[in-house]
């Protein structure tokens, strides 16, 4: 189930200049806390012996990964509860964080990406935009951004393979998503930031990206395929709390649902 809050107090990245208010100069001491990411939930598929790819089907029909990349922007962590907000003031804290490069381990490994610091306390959700930074936009780090990733203009999701059609033919491919997306995952139980928290978890389906609802591959290299796999992109992010980084939810029994806005 997802938690859906007005009021959002995000994720800050140490690693990327950001403004901060608080209200009233009582906010609590920040903890540290890093992010990880694992693709240990692609169940229809599985990294190859001989390589680090995920195969996705085998023989005719099939999909080999070998690299897969999204861009993040604006990761939040939502409370445990709304905040205290008028029209004249708001008591949350208020952090923005600048466009980051994530490479997801196709491997099935955990992977810290990104580390950072947010205030000890209860959340119900982890936020994040899928973010395909162009240079018109006036966004805060998009111009470093580019700078930093060319390659990546317009684009908030590149994945590389190869496809293998129906006739055993393989076509060496890379299918880019061109748009902006809300990914919203519940923590459930909630997740409480103190002294003993230190890591979560975002677990992607990335054997869903290109299956269907039977469990056939879809074609990347086909265009009109490409509505249906942005939409299994928006659909397979889980988030957990994994201080022992192993890729799984810490809670026994707890899941963290995913959905899209």
């Amino acid at each position: 189930m997802l938690d859906v809050r007005p009021s959002l107090r995000p994720f800050w990245f140490l690693s990327v200049a950001l403004s901060f208010a608080a209200c009233n100069g009582t906010e609590p001491k920040s903890q540290p806390l890093s992010l990880s990411f694992t693709t240990k939930s692609a169940s229809s598929g599985a990294a190859s012996p001989a390589s680090a790819d995920l195969q996705i089907g085998t023989g005719a029909n099939s999909l080999t990964i070998s690299q897969a990349q999204i861009v993040l922007a604006e990761i939040e962590l939502s409370p445990n509860g709304s905040c205290s907000t008028t029209d004249e003031a708001d008591d949350c804290d208020e952090l923005e964080a600048a466009p980051a490069l994530v490479d997801l381990p196709v491997d099935g490994t955990t992977k810290v990406a990104l580390d950072g610091v947010v205030p000890p306390g209860t959340y119900s959700a982890l936020q994040a935009q899928l973010d395909a930074v162009t240079p018109d936009e006036d966004e805060p780090g998009g111009s470093a951004f580019l700078q930093a990733h060319p390659d990546f203009q317009g684009i908030s999701v590149k994945v590389t393979g190869v496809f293998t059609d129906a006739n055993g033919q393989t076509h060496p491919c890379t299918f880019t998503v061109e748009a902006d997306a809300e990914i919203e995952a519940a923590f459930n139980p909630p997740v409480t930031v103190g002294a003993g928290t230190s890591n979560l978890t975002i677990d992607v389906n990335l054997a869903s990206w290109f299956t269907d609802a039977t469990g056939a591959v879809i074609d990347p290299t086909n265009p009109d395929n490409a509505a249906a796999i942005e939409q299994n992109i928006q659909r397979s992010f889980r988030a957990f709390e994994d201080d022992n980084h192993d890729g799984t939810d810490d809670h026994d029994g707890g899941t963290g649902d995913s959905r899209t806005r």
